[in-house]
């Protein structure tokens, strides 16, 4: 990525957005019908017009540089030989024959013969201050909004664009901590006048030198008060304490592991009547549910350590009695629907159960296991298919009972509710909605965020422990099966055609809890140091507003936020607004507001879950429960209808609808 050029066909480069929007007043140079390279770059590392004063003094105090740079600089700034001159000084011409031009024209495309940028130019832009680049290019856009109030909507999806264009500029912009317009702004363009070889020192050194928002109450505390010391003595062992247990953990599964990758050449002849290998198999898999029964012992760490780690942070003195303590709430979701739906799945997910016994007699009574997994995957598949589809119902029903005139005999609906709850973001000149794609620099408000923050952590937390729950049944049914098949050799329940088939899939069953569990173990450390930060943040609305914000910046690119998450925390804080006698048109600021691609998003992912279930259920009996091998041929097929269903058919169509719904209700309140 350079300055000059797009970085895709339909995103604007940055010199278009500097000059046509951001008021650089450039000079066109005759001979290559292009933008004066000395006048760019000048207006862009002064802030004021450098002919306006001859004290060098004066010109630099006006600049973008380092202070600790401003003297070497000075030495440099009178000689015509140096890119610096022509920066105080760009009315004044090139001398002959030095070719000066083309460091400005090779800062502004990138283009250098070298796999490095010249000296000059490289010193030049390592002197920059990130901070004053900021409040200059800042000063640039709160300029700009006084002549266009949407024009920082306009540069937050520039922005986004740019970023989605570059698979780094994400990784330096969660560096740099970046929260406003001017500093996502900052980022892209050095990373644009920067070379490869030299940004990641230069932005190694911005990172350090930023200033930290998680260290400023760590500052305040009194290091040499004792209950302080012992909470950090205290974090220093537990954390010795995780490490240790989390890697002895690792190396046992690593050793059963190899032991399994092993056995296949102890036990080369493995037939129905081997004692050995079923015993071996056994024996593997009760160790396989052991040690994931022992992941209590460094999780609990973990748990612990992210506890004190909240403590030392966030931590406030007890002057009384001279301790530190910290205000840890769980977050309360506000939303009476919300509750209820909870309240509702309960009641669900004890009939699921209840069917679930029902699904085991069938099963015996057929002699088939894979039927027994058919059926429970189908209807869960259904379960969370109706759960979705009825709380969807009720609760737009809901809002449209709530907003609708009263007095107008409408008819309440859960279609009227989606389009009057998405009616704010519908252009009715083009017919189309104004949100078509995600804004990663979008301004959710505290009180948003915390709710993202709460299903992030709900969702984790629920999904953590369904891994666990599913590789300790797989375990387990493994186990089952082999004591079966050493008891009961021609039990055809697990519908095995062989002997050797239920050993290999109890070997890839050890193998595959291993390298499940070995990743869990890998990154527990840091899921329970997210939860413990998002569980804090969510459920302390004193807490630092500036802290949520930029912390919520920092995990959205670091890639612990979803798309889906985001979207599930903005229905929750909408329906919670709405129930306070909020529409969604009036909650400020207009990004915490839900829109159609929210539903889309949120749809697309119950398809697939449900997708995912019907592609096992048919599975286990075309396949598993015939030991039809040849009838697979048709997931392809299940699977290329899927895709052109959620991604294709089903946006269109929802999309289409709620059109067709906003528009018949606009008529209405026209009529009206």
């Amino acid at each position: 990525m350079n300055y000059r050029t797009r970085p895709a066909e339909n995103v604007y480069s940055l010199e278009e957005l500097f000059i046509k929007y951001l008021g650089l007043d450039i000079p066109i140079v005759p001979q290559t019908s292009s933008y004066s390279n000395k006048h760019t770059f000048s207006q862009l590392f002064f802030t004021r017009n450098s002919n306006q004063s001859d004290d060098i003094d004066v010109i630099l105090s006006y600049s973008v540089f380092k202070e600790s740079s401003i003297d070497e600089l000075k030495k440099v700034a009178s000689s015509p030989k140096l890119p610096l001159y022509y920066l105080i000084h760009p009315n004044e011409s090139y001398p002959t024959g030095q070719k000066l031009g083309s460091f400005f024209s090779n800062l502004a495309t990138k283009n250098y013969n070298g796999s490095m940028q010249p000296a000059p130019v490289r010193e030049l832009l390592s002197s920059i201050d990130y901070d004053k680049l900021c409040d200059h290019l800042d000063t640039m856009i709160e300029k700009r909004c006084d002549i266009d109030d949407s024009f920082i909507t306009k540069l937050q999806t520039y922005l986004s664009n740019v970023i989605s264009t570059d698979s780094h500029l994400p990784h330096y912009c969660t560096m740099f901590k970046c929260t406003s317009p001017s500093e996502y702004l900052a980022t892209i363009l050095l990373y644009s006048l920067f070379d490869d070889v030299n940004f990641p020192a230069y932005a190694s050194e911005v990172a350090l030198t930023r200033k930290d928002f998680t260290d400023k109450r760590v500052k305040e505390n009194d290091l040499n008060n004792p209950h302080f010391q012992k909470l950090m003595n205290d974090a220093s062992r537990v954390n010795k304490l995780q490490a240790f247990a989390t890697y002895t953990l690792i190396v046992l599964y690593s050793v059963q592991m190899l032991a399994t990758i092993f056995s296949s050449v102890w036990i080369s002849n493995y037939d129905e009547t081997s004692f050995k290998g079923t015993l071996f198999s056994i024996v593997m898999l009760c160790a396989s549910i052991i040690l994931t029964a022992l992941r209590f012992i460094p999780f609990s760490l973990h748990k612990k350590y992210s506890d004190l780690s909240l403590v030392l942070e966030h931590s406030v003195l007890d002057e009384k009695n001279n301790t530190y303590s910290i205000t840890y709430n769980h977050f309360q979701n506000c939303s009476e629907s919300f509750n209820a739906i909870q309240r509702n799945r309960r009641l669900i997910i004890t009939l699921f159960c209840i069917a679930g016994v029902l699904f085991v007699v069938i099963s015996f009574v057929f002699n088939s296991f894979p039927l027994l997994v058919a059926l429970v995957s189908a209807s869960f598949g259904g379960v969370m298919l109706i759960d979705s589809m009825l709380y969807d119902h009720i609760a737009y029903r809901k809002y449209d009972s709530y907003f609708s005139d009263q007095t107008s005999g409408h008819s309440p609906s859960s279609g009227y509710g989606v389009a009057r709850m998405c009616s704010w973001d519908y252009d009715s000149k083009l017919d189309s909605f104004r949100h078509t794609g995600y804004n990663r620099l979008t301004n959710y408000s505290e009180d948003c965020i915390r709710h993202i923050y709460d299903q992030v952590s709900d969702c984790s937390r629920y999904s953590w422990a369904t891994l666990t729950a599913f590789i300790i049944t797989l375990s387990s049914l493994g186990v089952i099966a082999e004591i079966l098949q050493l008891v009961k050799p021609d039990f055809g329940y697990f519908r095995m055609p062989t002997a050797s088939m239920l050993y290999s899939v109890s070997m890839i069953l050890i193998l595959l809890n291993g390298i499940l569990n070995i990743l869990i173990l890998l990154r527990a450390r840091t899921h329970y140091q997210k939860m413990a930060d998002f569980s804090f943040y969510a459920g302390n609305p004193d807490s630092d507003n500036l802290a949520v914000s930029q912390l919520f910046r920092h995990h959205l690119y670091a890639g612990n936020i979803s798309d889906l998450a985001i979207a599930r925390g903005i229905y929750n804080y909408n329906f919670c607004k709405f129930e306070e006698g909020v529409c969604t048109s009036d909650i400020q600021p207009p990004d915490d507001r839900y829109h159609p691609m929210y539903i889309v998003n949120q749809k697309i992912h119950l398809i697939t879950d449900v997708a995912l279930c019907i592609f096992v259920a048919y599975f286990s009996v075309a396949v598993w429960h015939t030991n039809k091998l040849s009838n697979i041929i048709a997931l392809p097929f299940l699977a290329g209808i899927y895709v052109i269903w959620a991604f294709l058919l089903y946006p269109l169509l929802k999309y289409r609808k709620i059109k067709k719904n906003i528009r018949k209700l606009l008529n209405e309140q026209k009529q009206a």
